[in-house]
């Protein structure tokens, strides 16, 4: 059984450092300093820890913060969330999102909007189809230059989501294999962080390209309306 819940005290906040710093370690560097982190709790951010009712001894072994923000409307950008190895894929993702759902719509949040790797496949599925997420724009190397070991060396490109709160629930959308001929497709690898691996100079090229089209099919008027089984993403003019 797990549980989502605020973090207050300071050691809880050493917790949520340490998780985020294992999962994206980078030499000499710490994801989010430990005044900052205060700075957040203390000022009502959204941050929350992820905790294993069943291990008593080490019970969280997950965290998400998130704070305000205000353009084009009064919402909450969701920063960063993981998990420690062996707790993914297990939905807690999925219990996360919920949980940021209804804090912000108790905190009369009109949105959340959050940034996700464009090539990473899982997460294309995991936001559009799962979440029902909207995709907003493309951000090219949006944070720049990143040390921490999943990030170094690559160009930092995100597309933003955002989840309108103005209706009960969540609306997922469904995976389309099918696709008016109107419109346009954009593929992207099945596991790109394998493929980072095995092959940099390939990525690196996929992403040029991705980039390249997304940012000619959103010029010319065209909307992410779908993602499909097989790893493409659809754009259709409304």
């Amino acid at each position: 059984m797990f549980e989502v819940r605020q973090v207050e005290s300071l050691v809880e906040q050493a917790r949520v450092r340490e998780i985020f710093d294992s999962i994206w370690p980078a030499a000499g560097q710490s994801q989010v300093t430990s005044n900052l982190l205060q700075a957040m709790v203390h000022s009502g951010a959204y941050v929350v820890g992820v905790y294993d009712c069943d291990q008593p001894a080490q019970p969280m072994i997950g965290a998400s913060f998130a704070f305000p923000a205000i353009e084009p409307e009064i919402h909450l950008h969701s920063h960063m969330t993981g998990f420690l190895e062996g707790y993914r894929d297990r939905g807690l993702g999925t219990q996360v999102k919920m949980h940021q759902w209804h804090w912000a719509k108790e905190h009369c949040y009109a949105s959340i909007t959050w940034t996700f790797d464009p090539l990473v496949s899982r997460n294309a599925k995991f936001n559009l189809h799962k979440l029902g997420a909207d995709f907003i724009s493309y951000e090219p190397n949006f944070y720049g230059v990143m040390e921490d070991a999943l990030n170094a060396g690559e160009q930092t490109d995100r597309i933003l989501a955002r989840w309108d709160l103005q209706t009960e629930n969540p609306a997922p959308k469904r995976l389309h294999s099918h696709y008016p001929d109107s419109a346009r497709t954009i593929e992207i690898p099945e596991d790109v962080v394998a493929l980072r691996q095995q092959n940099p100079a390939k990525s690196a090229e996929i992403r040029l390209r991705v980039r390249e089209q997304f940012q000619e099919a959103l010029a010319s008027g065209y909307k992410v309306s779908a993602f499909t089984p097989d790893n493409r993403y659809i754009l259709e003019r409304p």
